[in-house]
């Protein structure tokens, strides 16, 4: 299983809440006028949402290293917000317009969500600082309150829910996992599963959004990641491999812990993220960059879903001298075979799907995940040397077009590695 550090890094302005108040703290901004940013061809470039859409996607498109684009985002919204709003000194036709288009626009779903996405967002330049935790949760509230108010207008709206689900994703590490400790007996209090839950129910392919959904998508695979690993930052922080195969022991957690009920759900977690990743891949069109990045991350899941039948087979058949051993956790050999070449054989498609002419990388992925299924069919059968020289052929040829990055892999699968110590 991968091992991620806990995703908490720099972030930026808090903000309680977005309302036209002498109370209400605003973010540093650079005003939307001041930010150059490209818009779709056959749009009216002077259309605020088309501005705004067209912002949201210079900060979705960049590094994300510097929050001035979201701080923009934030003070064109919170102006058109302002301006919409009824007001007892306007005058003249000219405002009175004015005032008319931007009470349309700020009920547009689309405003809502780019309002919440970019106040969440700024979440990231703030979190990990023990003085700016009031700031960051005063972001997540007006990013969710942004999304509610969106969805009492556009009940059904798939885009405001699949926000939602991003602002949940993004909250439950940021906000509550950096702080809590294994022995905490606070799940009352957090309520971190009833917050994932709902996230789960609102997260929807939304195809009009791929890139999005997939990032949500992504989000919910860290979350997953960090819940298995809590506890072992410190050993991953030191340098662990992400990739290593020998797995740390779980830590046992207090049964009132706030993640306790969320890792007793990981398997079934993972298994709603894969079938919410195969909806978003049949939507995708073959051949493009968000195509074979759906396919990687789908080859990765089974193969990781895998592992445990995997194991039991491989123990049961190979290395169990008790012959009144006949199961593990309630899997015989049969079965764990069954079970594990069905989501490795499925991994191998996906891997495929993935696998681009120009990056070799690419081959190697399948290569492994054919290797894994060889280990799964009986030794010597027809089906195990098929998977070996499949894999053996997209080694050499990996391999040769590298100048040898892959020669461990290639005589690991030849059984030559120690011929040539």
């Amino acid at each position: 299983m991968a091992k991620r550090t806990l995703g908490v890094g720099k972030q930026s302005k808090g903000l309680k809440k977005l309302k036209k108040s002498e109370n209400s703290p605003t973010p540093e901004t650079t005003p939307a006028n001041q930010i150059t940013v490209e818009v779709e061809e056959n749009v009216d470039p002077e259309n605020e949402l088309v501005q705004l859409k067209g912002l949201w996607k210079t900060y979705f498109d960049s590094d994300r290293n510097d929050e001035m684009v979201l701080n923009g985002i934030v003070h064109e919204c919170d102006r058109l917000v302002r301006s919409a709003a009824p007001s007892e000194a306007v005058s003249g036709s000219e405002s009175s317009e004015t005032q008319s288009s931007d009470a349309q626009l700020v009920h547009c779903s689309e405003f809502h969500a780019i309002y919440a996405l970019a106040l969440s967002e700024l979440t990231i330049f703030k979190a990990g600082d023990e003085k700016e935790e009031k700031s960051v949760a005063g972001f997540f509230d007006a990013a969710a309150e942004r999304c509610q108010n969106g969805l009492n207008e556009h009940p059904n709206a798939p885009l405001l829910k699949l926000v939602r689900a991003k602002v949940a994703l993004q909250r439950i590490p940021l906000q509550f996992i950096s702080k809590i400790q294994v022995t905490d007996t606070n799940a009352s209090q957090l309520r971190i599963h009833e917050l994932l839950e709902g996230a789960k129910k609102d997260l929807q392919t939304v195809p009009e959004y791929s890139e999005l959904t997939f990032e949500v998508l992504q989000s919910f695979d860290d979350l997953l990641d960090i819940v298995e690993n809590f506890g072992h930052e410190n050993e991953i922080d030191e340098g662990l491999d992400s990739d290593a195969e020998d797995e740390l022991d779980e830590i046992e957690l207090p049964d009132q812990h706030p993640l306790f009920q969320v890792r007793a759900e990981v398997a079934s977690n993972y298994s709603f993220l894969r079938q919410k990743l195969q909806e978003l891949f049949s939507t995708i069109p073959k051949g493009t960059k968000l195509y074979h990045s759906v396919a990687k991350k789908l080859g990765q899941l089974h193969l990781s879903a895998a592992q445990p039948s995997s194991q039991i087979y491989l123990e049961l058949t190979y290395e169990n001298d008790d012959e009144d051993v006949t199961e593990i956790d309630g899997l015989s050999a049969t079965a764990a075979q069954e079970q594990a070449l069905g989501l490795v054989t499925d991994a191998v498609h996906y891997l495929e799907q993935a696998s681009t002419d120009d990056e070799p990388q690419s081959w190697v992925d399948v290569a492994e995940a054919l290797t894994d299924a060889g280990n799964l069919y009986a030794a010597e059968s027809k089906d195990q040397e098929e998977c070996y020289d499949k894999a053996e052929k997209l080694l050499r040829k990996a391999n040769k077009a590298t100048h040898g990055k892959y020669q461990n892999i290639l005589d690991n699968l030849l059984g030559t590695s120690e011929d040539s110590d």
